[in-house]
């Protein structure tokens, strides 16, 4: 049975990044510039949440079982994003966006097979617990936005012009809202690639027809899915061209 959508994962499998920490760093190192020198507090305020995060950022490296995702952005959403202009926000991640070291992250050997397979009519999307408009953005800058049929992705809570909290609506429940992205697009889930890179996944790789782990993911999380969802493995991106023009 052949296939009529591809849908990617975003964090680890289009970007090196596993998490949102480098753009809520970016964000928080802005506010910290743009406080100097007249916001001492701010800047006080700022560095004190620093440490507060190096303190968690060493607590993972420890506990293998914490939820370091969900406590990262607890503590940004609370110390850092709560009151924030939305168009400074955007105007950080613009930034953030068009860096060089950015760009680098970019997996071009999973950008480039899914464009191709665009271009040749099929269906293609990103289905992330990343934040949506970074999303937008680096991709636009790669030159890559086009590819990509629809967006989804989890979003910034606002109140008039003002930020209240990024959302973490899509993490923890990706195989769920997956399944209902595929119902309301009217999606075949047998009949659907999803590229993905983690345990967060895993549901995903269990729905569709053609699972395939990223370049990235560790090597064990590659064998035990491919034995488990029979899901492809790519060895290079010649090959997992190869395989998305044939299967």
């Amino acid at each position: 049975m052949a296939y009529d959508t591809i849908i990617s994962d975003w964090n680890g499998t289009i970007i090196k990044d596993r998490d949102e920490r480098s753009i809520l760093e970016n964000i928080a190192l802005d506010l910290f510039r743009a406080s100097i020198p007249f916001h001492i507090f701010r800047m006080a305020h700022l560095l004190k949440t620093r440490r507060e995060l190096e303190r968690l950022y060493r607590q993972r490296r420890q506990d293998a079982d914490f939820d370091f995702v969900s406590e990262m952005f607890s503590i940004y959403n609370r110390k850092v994003i709560n009151g924030l202009p939305i168009s400074f926000i955007h105007r950080s991640v613009d930034r953030y966006a068009a860096k060089k070291e950015t760009q680098d992250k970019l997996d071009w050997r999973v950008l480039r097979p899914i464009a191709e397979r665009h271009e040749a009519g099929k269906t293609t999307g990103i289905f992330s617990a990343g934040y949506g408009y970074g999303i937008d953005r680096i991709l636009t800058v790669a030159g890559f936005r086009g590819c990509f049929d629809f967006r989804e992705a989890d979003s910034l809570k606002q109140e008039g012009e003002r930020a209240i909290e990024f959302l973490l609506s899509i993490y923890k429940n990706k195989p769920q809202l997956l399944l209902k992205l595929l119902r309301d697009r009217k999606m075949d889930e047998k009949r659907t690639v999803y590229i993905g890179d983690s345990e967060d996944d895993e549901g995903c790789f269990e729905l569709v027809g053609y699972p395939i782990v990223a370049f990235i993911a560790p090597q064990e999380l590659k064998e035990r899915y491919a034995l488990k969802y029979k899901a492809f493995i790519p060895k290079d991106e010649k090959d997992l061209a190869e395989y998305l023009r044939k299967v």
